[in-house]
């Protein structure tokens, strides 16, 4: 069989798009993560990629065309433009990158494949487009996503084991409830499974690695699920784009895939706040039992009551910053 790119909606995975499509009375725009948009761009440069790599690009550009489905790559192109230290965007590389993806997903497929064109002589673009260099905007979300994986880390390099499974687990929760004041279900599942002892997880947050290799695996882990939990809700997708639309996320990340496909049986959502149900049923990690699971889901509703009918907002950018701050210095 061959690979593919994996497919992800707000309702779970989707195993193909040529097998389930969502509500096609909507339009529907294909999301891309970051290494999808490389992919594409890495054609369009006539780099040579690995042929997976390339055949499986060029299958979404062609599904793209015949159903009329868009790319969105919004989200993508950010994280691959966004400084951490300044919160602005390289917007030479954001306009490259853009006019690269327009190309391919608009220009012929076959001379795409045949390496029939000339970029700087096929793409035309009226006028340059005015992009704000200053990013600051999103730094409320990332640093928030970042800041939790960084004490996810904490926890992990205090010791992981059956024994300190719940434990661990709870230190979270009581973290994220009393402290951060905010509770993110993607990083929770995220926690979820590297305490309950999956340890295919432990990659997204380089539990065993020097500090640089740390940090920087935990940055692009905080715009993966920041990007991945934006894209897949058709809702805000349709908020920021004034229409009524689908989404399917596509990435290239099978631990992202495999942390977010569960498929989702209830929701339900008041102002930014969502609590989910799955339908995992006994399917949880080595470290809990069903016990612990009944505890913690008790727990979940009872946080999600007293939330309820309140106002959710990030914390100030300063409050996350110095938690940030404390968090990296004990990163080892």
């Amino acid at each position: 069989m061959k690979n593919a790119y994996y497919y992800l909606t707000e309702f779970g995975a989707l195993n193909g798009l040529n097998k389930v499509l969502p509500n096609t009375q909507k339009k529907t725009f294909l999301v891309l993560d970051s290494s999808v948009c490389l992919d594409i761009v890495n054609i369009v440069n006539k780099r040579n990629i690995n042929k997976e790599s390339k055949r499986k690009a060029l299958e979404l550009i062609n599904y793209s065309q015949k159903k009329s489905m868009p790319p969105f790559e919004i989200f993508a192109l950010l994280e691959l433009s966004f400084d951490k230290t300044t919160f602005n965007l390289n917007t030479d590389k954001f306009l490259d990158l853009s006019k690269k993806l327009k190309f391919a997903f608009q220009f012929p497929l076959s001379r795409i494949r045949k390496k029939e064109f000339n970029f700087s002589d096929n793409f035309y673009q009226p006028e340059k487009p005015n992009i704000n260099r200053d990013a600051s905007v999103f730094a409320e979300q990332i640093l928030v996503h970042y800041c939790a994986l960084l004490k996810i880390r904490e926890i992990a390099h205090n010791g992981l084991g059956k024994q300190k499974a719940k434990k661990n687990l709870i230190e979270f929760i009581d973290w994220m409830e009393f402290e951060l004041g905010l509770i993110l279900g993607i990083e929770y599942q995220l926690a979820f499974q590297i305490f309950g002892g999956n340890n295919s997880f432990n990659a997204m947050i380089k539990e065993n690695s020097t500090k640089e290799k740390a940090l920087k695996t935990l940055w692009g882990t905080a715009w993966d699920l920041l990007h991945a939990r934006v894209s897949r809700n058709s809702k805000q997708l349709s908020q920021i784009l004034n229409e009524d639309v689908n989404s399917i996320f596509i990435t290239n990340d099978k631990r992202l895939y495999e942390l977010l496909s569960p498929q989702i049986e209830f929701a339900t959502e008041f102002d930014r706040s969502k609590i989910s149900i799955t339908d995992r049923k006994e399917n949880y990690p080595p470290n809990y039992n069903e016990d612990f699971i009944n505890e913690l889901n008790q727990r979940f509703i009872e946080i999600y009551k007293a939330r309820n009918l309140q106002k959710v907002e990030y914390p100030n950018n300063d409050f996350i910053k110095n938690i940030i701050l404390n968090l990296e210095k004990n990163v080892c």
